[in-house]
């Protein structure tokens, strides 16, 4: 198991962490209750800016109460 993670190049670990990381975001944006054209625009800022983007959306987009089950 150790062979496998130190074969592991660290930019293959972040990659696929910001990957798992927008895809994250992406399903919490499209079960908010933004508007269409909201998820849209949100959608492309997460995906040309992944960090950046999941942050901004993270602090600025719409929040939703996470004990409610719609």
């Amino acid at each position: 198991m150790l062979d496998f993670i130190n074969g592991l190049d660290s930019r293959v670990l972040l990659i696929v962490f910001l990957v798992v990381l927008d895809i994250w975001c992406m399903l919490l944006l499209w079960r908010s209750s933004a508007t269409g054209r909201e998820k849209w625009l949100w959608t492309g800022v997460i995906l040309l800016c992944p960090i950046v983007g999941c942050l901004f959306w993270y602090v600025l987009g719409p929040k939703q109460d996470l004990l409610s089950r719609e």
